[in-house]
């Protein structure tokens, strides 16, 4: 894992080739697919807090074989909307999870994570703190075919948005979701807006 601060966020998806109409776009409002066909689907965290491993781990690769995981980029966006004092157990986590990675910044200087290939479980385990603490963060996958197909949102009013870029990978993982008994629904209105879109 590569601890980024804001700023190597921001220049590392700078560095990204030219953007074409199939590929993830970013600007000030953050991560957006251009493509006409771009969707939502909403899910609301489980009824049980044992059961969010489950969901983390099915967002994470969802429409994707575990094998094909190439890397991945997570990025708290919004955090410090709850109680102070139950978000800082979490800061705390964050930052341990930083010095044992041999990268000791703090939680707020330190809010992108960029994961290898080999780094899938500690991916899922960095998603599931945004899902805990109730912060925002988007997560950005690579794989080793069809990357770009879709990215998540998770938001500190407990949901996660998957954004699709295509109807045929939107009705696949909302099938895969609807199967997994994980009651997808399609996205808000305001979320289509912010997530799919014109630049």
């Amino acid at each position: 894992m590569l601890v980024l601060s804001d700023s190597e966020t921001q220049n590392w998806l700078a560095t990204f080739p030219p953007r074409t109409m199939e590929d993830v776009h970013f600007d000030a409002r953050g991560p957006f697919f251009p493509d006409l066909n771009a969707s939502c689907i909403d899910l609301e965290y489980p009824r049980k807090v044992e059961q969010l491993p489950y969901l983390a781990r099915q967002l994470a690769t969802i429409g994707y074989e575990e094998h094909d995981f190439r890397g991945a980029l997570l990025c708290f966006t919004n955090w410090g909307v709850w109680n102070p004092a139950e978000e800082k157990i979490g800061y705390r986590l964050v930052e341990a999870l930083h010095s044992a990675a041999g990268q000791p910044k703090s939680f707020e200087a330190g809010p992108g994570h960029r994961f290898r290939a080999d780094e899938l479980n500690e991916t899922i385990g960095m998603l599931l703190l945004p899902m805990i603490f109730g912060w925002d963060a988007v997560y950005l996958p690579q794989w080793s075919y069809g990357t770009d197909q879709f990215f998540l949102h998770v938001s500190h009013d407990s949901y996660v948005t998957v954004v699709t870029r295509t109807k045929e990978f939107h009705d696949k993982a909302f099938d895969l979701l609807n199967g997994l008994d994980l009651r997808p629904k399609p996205g808000q209105e305001p979320r289509v807006n912010r997530f799919c879109r014109v630049p």
